[in-house]
This record gives structure tokens, sequence and C-alpha cells, in this order.
């Protein structure tokens, strides 16, 4: 039995759930992550989105069986490995994609934000059906899921999102996702995956750094924008740092996988907290770094 759970909970990757963070992050910078009933609904928005795209690696392995079991990573994946039978799979995406929807409906209600979750479900189910095999396309729909992640967190705080940051995840998300199918190219070729046959290494390499360069450049602008916090700018070299380290794993990991790559990284972590922790202060207790911060 203790196996079996075991075996769900690796087909719902819980591991990666350190990605619907991003529901997070407009509370956490709009300074109302500590007030009355944010947790509460933040904890919610966080489950909402856990649960979706568990929903969605679930129906995605479902649909890749055949060609994970061809993959020296993949095939140890629980459908692939015959760990879960495709009976299971089907029961198990019912009930976290239920779940998902009731616990929307009760901190949305019926309501343009409640539709953001769904929106997300529509856009990775189709790119689990054929979208995945399309150049571009692809991309983009990866990168979506990120910025629905944090239109979501704005809409149940009622937080405005800053453009810049909006552009920064934008960014960011490209990089990533440049670099997760560069890497996925290098290690396994195309037979694993249709679409990489459809890019040219020089092509991922290229846009990989290109989007590295444009979100150090929105990072920086966002920093000494008019709204930005007094302190915001002392972190620009940190990110630097963050992304140098960040980059420097990426070339030497085989697959890519960001959630991988942050996790196997320990003093990236260590950076992150770091980061996590200065902007909190500066947020939350300005007075703490008001006296120290002084040129």
């Amino acid at each position: 039995m203790i196996g079996k759970i075991r075996s769900y909970c690796t087909l719902m990757r819980i591991k990666h759930w350190i990605k619907n963070f991003i529901v997070l992050i407009p509370a956490f910078y709009g300074g109302v992550f500590l007030k009355d009933n944010i947790i509460v609904q933040l904890a919610a928005g966080f489950l909402v989105f856990a649960l979706c795209s568990s929903a969605i690696y679930i129906i995605n392995d479902l649909c890749d069986i055949e060609k994970d079991r061809l993959h020296p990573v993949k095939c140890k994946r629980p459908l692939a490995s015959g760990a879960v039978s495709k009976t299971e799979g089907i029961v198990l995406f019912s009930i976290v994609t239920a779940a998902a929807l009731v616990i929307n409906w009760l901190i949305c209600g019926i309501s343009a934000g409640g539709l953001i979750p769904l929106l997300y479900l529509l856009l990775n189910f189709m790119y689990s059906k054929s979208w995945k095999n399309k150049p571009v396309i692809d991309l983009v729909i990866l990168v979506s899921g990120f910025v629905l992640r944090m239109f979501y967190g704005s809409y149940i705080t009622e937080v405005v999102i800053s453009s810049w940051l909006y552009l920064t995840l934008i960014a960011l998300s490209l990089f990533m996702a440049f670099g997760k199918r560069r890497n996925e190219k290098i290690a396994c070729g195309d037979s694993t995956r249709s679409v990489l046959g459809l890019y040219t290494q020089n092509y991922l390499n290229s846009s990989m750094y290109m989007y590295l360069a444009i979100f150090l450049v929105f990072y920086a602008l966002w920093s000494v924008d008019a709204g930005s916090l007094p302190g915001m700018i002392y972190t620009t070299p940190l990110v630097i740092v963050m992304i140098m380290r960040y980059t420097y794993d990426l070339e030497s990991d085989k697959h890519g996988n960001p959630v991988d790559v942050i996790l196997g990284d320990k003093l990236l972590l260590l950076l992150g907290a770091v980061y996590a922790a200065f902007i909190f202060v500066q947020i939350y207790f300005p007075e703490v770094l008001s006296e120290r911060i002084r040129f």
C-alpha cells in the first residue's frame, strides 16, 4: 500500500508543486502577505494550481506512455514502468481535477478569476494531445502556465501586478523553457519528443541566452522603477549571481528540468533564501534596513 501511494505521489509530481509558489508572488511583493485571511486565500490558491498541474502531469503521462518507455529517465515514471495502471491513472486524474475545481469555486465562485485554472487546464490538455508537437507553440503554452499562476494570485489577493514584474516573469520562463528543450535535445536527440526534431541546436542555444539577457534587463528596470522598493536595486547583483549559478548547473545537467536543477543545487537554494529574506524584510520590516542602507 505504501509503495502504491508513493507511486501515486510520483505520478502527481508533488516535487514540482514548487512551481505553484508563483501564485504567492503578487501578495509577497504587494506587501499584503501577512494581512488577515490572505494566507488562507493563498494556501487555497496554491492548492488549486498544485492539483491542476498534477492533473496535467497525469494526462500527459497517459498520452506519452510509449514514448516515455524509450526515454532513459522517463521510463521510470509510474505509468511507463507499470507501477500504476492506465485505469488507476484515469481515476486519479478525475479525483485531483474535481478537487481543484471545487476549491477554485469555493474561493472564486463564478467569476473571471475563477476561469483562470480552467484556461490553464484547457491549454495544457491541448498541449498534451497535440500542441506539444508544434514548435514555438509548445514553449508558449509552458510559459503561459507561469503567467496564469501569477494572474490567479493577483486576482485572489486583489493585488495589481507591476508591468515590469509581468515582463520579467515571461522572460525568465522563456529562458528556462528554452534551456529545458535545449538539454533534452542534447541528452536524448529527437527520439523521445517529436518537436525536438523541428528545433535546431543553434536556435535553442541562441534563444535561451537571448531571453536570459532580456530577463536581466527587465529585472534591472523593475528594480529601479518609480514604484519599486527603495532597496530593490541591491538585489540585482544577487539575481545575476543566481542566474550564473543556474546556467552553470544547466550546462552540466543532462535534461535541464528547472525543478531538478534548482532543488539539486544547495548553493542556489541558499542564494534564493537570502534573496527572499532581504525582500521580505525590505517590505514588511523596512525600519530594519532603513538605517543601514545609506550612501
